[in-house]
């Protein structure tokens, strides 16, 4: 897929699967306030439905679940992966799971959480893309553009509960 490039604000110049994994409430933000026009505002929300819905990158993915952490003000901590078989003996209101990653959920705990974002977006730089490893324009569009990557058949996927 050809990707647009933002053309004015803080991200001018840059492309939304570049944006998103930079600045993923700004993006979130702009969708919900119809802040894009034209082709920008279709691949907006293609992207915005694809961030709702990313596929757990392990063997079995159906396998694992995503644990989000909260702090006790509804801040964002971050995630990781579980397996779904083994109960959480610590579920609570911080606590909380899903069958696929959602980049949305730090907008779960408030409305607006810059360092829950910066949180979420060092997590999955880890376990998407490796430790060491700068996620490029190149790499960005890269992810974004490969349907493997998210979870199919579901354009409500963003709205369900976590359980």
């Amino acid at each position: 897929m050809r990707w647009s490039t933002v053309s004015f604000g803080k991200h001018s110049g840059r492309s939304l699967p570049e944006i998103i994994l930079a600045d993923a409430d700004w993006v979130f933000w702009a969708v919900s306030n119809g802040v894009f026009k034209g082709r920008l505002a279709d691949q907006a929300e293609d992207i915005a439905r694809k961030a709702r819905a990313i596929k757990i990158p392990k063997p079995d993915p159906e396998r694992w679940q995503v644990e989000y952490r909260y702090d006790d003000r509804h801040g964002f901590c971050g995630f990781g992966f579980v397996t779904a078989d083994v109960p959480s003996y610590c579920m609570s209101r911080w606590l909380r799971r899903s069958p696929y990653l959602d980049l949305s959920c730090v907008r779960r705990g408030r409305p607006y959480d810059k360092r829950g974002c910066r949180y979420l977006l060092r997590d999955f730089r880890h376990h998407y893309f490796g430790d060491n490893t700068r996620v490029t324009k190149q790499r960005a569009e890269e992810f974004f553009s490969d349907k493997r990557n998210f979870v199919r058949g579901n354009k409500t996927v963003g709205r369900k509960s976590l359980s």
